[in-house]
Order: structure tokens, then sequence, then C-alpha cells
């Protein structure tokens, strides 16, 4: 399998607009989720002290920064890999490598990725095979 043909860098950056996309929806079902829980806690007549809710507060801003650093980033990388960009070819390996800790799609993906930019041109390929 050659993988330095333009179809390979399309599919992954597909990967990583789909999978972004997916880790901002599941971003703000978790928002709307945690407040209709809060809010339902809220409606028994033990309110709850306001000391406790700074850690759901917490938990959310620190969600929100992984989102901002690691998905909005890859959407963009995605869309300049499905469009061809030179620029988008390196932060793609670095995201790509970063997200092997995602097991298992973000590892699946990160291979993939290495795989695409590690892979030799095919003229270095057929002169390995000439000279040996």
């Amino acid at each position: 399998m050659n993988f330095n043909e333009s179809s390979h860098k399309k599919i992954l950056g597909i990967l990583f607009i789909a999978f972004s996309a997916l880790g901002l929806l599941g971003l703000v079902f978790y928002d709307f989720f945690m407040d209709f829980v809060l809010n339902l806690a809220a409606m028994d007549n033990d309110p709850m002290p306001p000391e406790a809710l700074w850690i759901f507060d917490f938990i959310d801003s620190i969600l929100w920064a992984i989102a901002i650093l690691f998905l909005i980033p890859k959407i963009v990388i995605g869309f300049g890999l499905v469009n061809g960009r030179r620029w988008a070819m390196m932060p793609a390996l670095v995201y790509g490598i970063i997200g092997i800790i995602s097991f298992p799609v973000g590892t699946l993906i990160g291979i993939y990725s290495i795989l695409i930019y590690t892979a030799k041109p095919r003229e270095e390929d057929d002169f390995e095979r000439r000279t040996n």
C-alpha cells in the first residue's frame, strides 16, 4: 500500500474533522447534561452549597480548555488536509502523535498519520529494489 498518495491525506483530514466534531458534540452534550443534573438537584428543598458548585465549573473549564487546545485545531488541520494545503502536514503529524494516547480510535488515527508522513516516496522504493 502506497501511503504517499494524496487520498490518504484527505482520508486523514476527514477522520480529524469527524472525530473532533464528535468530541465537541459530546462536550456540548456533557454541558447540557450537567446543567440539567444541577438544576434537578437545585429543585430539591435542600439547596446545594455554593462551595460545591465551583468544582463543576472547574471541571467544565478544564474540558473546554482541552477542546480549544486539541479538538478545534484538529478540525482546522483536517480542512487543510482535505484541501491539500502544505501547512497542514506537520501539525497533522504532531496532533496524530498526541492523539495516540486517546485509546482506541485516537491510537488508530495516530498510527495512520505516522504511516502517512513517514512513508518513503515511490521513487526511493524503486531505487532500493534496483540496487539490492
